[in-house]
């Protein structure tokens, strides 16, 4: 199967191409320039993948890449991932999560006028932060509840869905939007609160900063999930013959954020003093958000394989080694 991604060097595009290879696809990786950046994907694996370059504000740019192309499926992971990021640049994020998509379907569009065979599943990554405070308290978010973003990143993913959905009903488009919760693991960067503890810990275990944490609000809860298991959704979603519009990504089991501290301090060996930053801790921050993955479940089966606290400290392993790989360089 020809299969083409979009941010594919990112923390989960470079997940995904794994699991992609894996399984024998041809893959087409797009990013925004080349050479891509890759920080976890072995040498061998990125030989296998054909890389192309393409802003997703380049709307010229995506249809070449498109056409070139002509996958059976697009996975689309490009786009502002960061929460941080969004909200200190929210205009921006918006044009690229909502208007980037816009971009990608109307790329798509343009291609089928020319080969009216052509008719690709598009995966568009969407993001639980959507959701905002449309829960009733503690309780998980489900597919059904209205999007009611409190911040510029969940306001700039839910206009992406609605872009996604648009062209779905109008076009007749075959995409679905996978709304994913946190996704974490080996290769994830900051500012991310797991990798950013992570860092922080590495530091002191190597005795490169003082004994001290830096930390936002460490009582909200959130559902974290590996991003293997997620990929794994992601696949299983793409394989459905007749797929819904919005599926949630979860685990269905917030942890709390002094939770995933306490195990990564463990993970080092190290002691330190905590203390809250109050630029970490975010303007109307929901206090518990956890999603219910039920749809996904029952149409594919899935089921997280992999424990949360087990894939904290194997993150935190990986953080350990490239600040050594750092320091000696």
């Amino acid at each position: 199967m020809k299969i083409l991604v979009t941010g594919a060097d990112g923390f989960v595009g470079e997940h995904l191409l794994v699991r992609l290879l894996e399984h024998g696809h041809e893959v087409t990786a797009a990013t925004r320039s080349l050479p891509p950046m890759r920080s976890t994907l072995e040498p061998s694996d990125s030989a296998r993948v054909d890389w192309k370059a393409a802003e997703l504000t380049d709307h010229d740019a995506l249809v070449r890449l498109i056409a070139a192309a002509r996958p059976d499926q697009i996975y689309h992971l490009a786009g502002f991932a960061s929460g941080e990021l969004a909200r200190r640049q929210a205009a921006e994020a918006l044009h690229v999560n909502a208007g980037g998509t816009v971009n990608l379907c109307e790329a798509v569009s343009l291609v089928q006028s020319e080969y009216p065979s052509f008719n690709p599943r598009i995966l568009v990554m969407g993001s639980g932060d959507a959701y905002g405070d449309a829960a009733r308290e503690g309780e998980p978010f489900e597919e059904g509840l209205p999007l009611r973003p409190v911040s510029p990143y969940g306001l700039s993913k839910a206009c992406q869905e609605l872009v996604a959905h648009t062209y779905r009903r109008v076009r007749g488009m075959r995409t679905l939007v996978a709304r994913c919760f946190s996704l974490m693991g080996r290769g994830q960067l900051g500012p991310f609160v797991v990798p950013e503890f992570c860092r922080q810990a590495a530091e002191i275990a190597a005795g490169a900063r003082e004994p001290f944490m830096q930390v936002g609000n460490l009582d909200v809860e959130r559902d974290f999930l590996d991003v293997r298991d997620g990929v794994d959704a992601f696949c299983q979603l793409m394989d459905l013959p007749d797929p819904e519009a919005t599926y949630n990504v979860a685990s269905g089991q917030p942890v709390r954020i002094g939770t995933l501290l306490d195990w990564i301090l463990e993970a080092a060996g190290v002691e330190a003093e905590i203390r809250v930053d109050p630029d970490r801790v975010r303007p109307a921050e929901v206090q518990r958000i956890t999603g219910d993955a039920t749809r996904l479940r029952d149409q594919t089966g899935w089921a997280p394989r992999r424990s949360i606290e087990d894939t904290v400290k194997e993150t935190y392993e990986w953080w350990s080694r490239r600040l050594e790989q750092m320091t000696v360089s």
